[in-house]
């Protein structure tokens, strides 16, 4: 990561906000109504672009988990996937019937 310094002297406004210059709200990929995340690290603090470290999160939790389920290839996904919702449509049709003959 480059450390060269993109913002000097950012100012804390009324009940200690601060306002992202461009700069930075560009390299974090964040706008007006984006969410940011701040990470302790030591003696400083890292700010991140909330849903892009989520989802970061997210894929090194799920690393793995396709090969233990024996999903190798798009076919195997798909098939997955169709197995999934023809046992979600079978349940629906079950609890359809159940609640029409009460």
């Amino acid at each position: 990561m480059n450390t060269e310094t993109l913002t000097d002297n950012v100012s804390t406004i009324q009940d200690n906000k601060v306002i992202i210059p461009v700069e930075v709200q560009k390299i974090l990929g964040v706008s007006d109504g984006c969410k940011v995340k701040f990470i302790p690290d030591g003696d400083e603090v890292r700010m991140v672009n909330l849903a892009m470290h989520a989802m970061k999160e997210f894929q090194e939790a799920m690393k793995g988990e396709a090969e233990r389920a024996g999903l190798y290839t798009e076919d195997d996904v798909v098939a997955l996937v169709k197995e999934v919702r023809a046992k979600m449509a079978a349940e629906r049709e079950k609890h359809t019937k159940g609640v029409s003959q009460s």
